[in-house]
């Protein structure tokens, strides 16, 4: 039993140190290689690490990048003092959103907690994400696991760094398991015994489906949302539908 024990948190820990990885070069908008895609395929299913950023805050992002650490506290003082520039900090219902080494941090209590959440894109700036049709709340919202649709041959900077995001705060956004699945065969699908999921074919399950290469646009339809855009246009609709989880922007 003492084996099966450490054995289960060498694991835990290799599988910190690659989320940590991904985290860095997500942050960084470094080009994610075939290799990572399928580690980030992996993590995906993985919800070792996924609190990481919303806990440790810019204290971690610092650890990581070297960069200098700065007082998020501080700065949310100063923002809802009114001591900021437009491009610094503002307000959005209630919420300090400061901006630190290019993302948008604010915070909000949940139970107990006090979540941190960096978004590439404050809700100010994903306003002009478009967001049409309607989810069967009952039947998406049922169980405890949704399912991250990915095209297996569209991996770029750009949609790697929205699958980041998207994965880091789903759980704590709607409280559900996120399980990895490929729209299409793919040798990477096959590999790892993806199922093959998209929102041409739900099954009935809760799905959420990343294209690139379309309109910045969130469509919702029965038990799936698809969020389409290009570069960083898949990352505000993604970020639209983040704060939209948070409850920080309405439905």
């Amino acid at each position: 039993m003492d084996e099966e024990i450490k054995i289960s948190k060498d694991l835990d820990n290799q599988l910190e140190k690659e989320d940590s990885i991904q985290i860095e070069k997500a942050l960084k908008d470094e080009p994610i290689n075939s290799k990572d895609n399928r580690n980030l395929l992996i993590l995906i299913s993985v919800v070792v690490g996924i609190f990481v950023l919303s806990f440790g805050g810019v204290t971690l992002y610092g650890q990581m990048t070297g960069a200098p650490v700065i007082d998020i506290d501080e700065l949310h003082t100063k923002n809802l003092n009114g001591d900021l520039k437009q491009e610094q900090g503002y307000i959005y219902e209630g919420y300090s959103f400061v901006y630190v080494d290019g993302l948008w941090w604010t915070e909000m209590k949940k139970g107990n907690t006090l979540l941190k959440i960096p978004l590439h894109f404050g809700p100010k700036e994903v306003n002009d994400t478009k967001v049409e049709g309607k989810l069967d709340n009952t039947q998406f919202n049922n169980g405890t696991e949704v399912y991250i649709a990915i095209n297996p041959e569209t991996f770029n900077q750009y949609y790697s760094l929205a699958l980041s995001e998207l994965n880091f705060n789903i759980v704590q956004g709607i409280e559900r398991k996120p399980i990895a699945v490929c729209t299409k065969n793919d040798t990477i699908c096959e590999t790892d015994n993806r199922t093959i999921l998209s929102c041409n074919n739900t099954e009935g399950k809760p799905v959420i489906e990343l294209r690139y290469g379309e309109e910045q646009k969130i469509t919702l339809n029965q038990t799936c949302i698809l969020i389409t855009g290009t570069d960083y246009g898949i990352v505000k609709a993604v970020d639209r539908l983040i704060w939209q989880w948070y409850g920080i922007i309405d439905n």
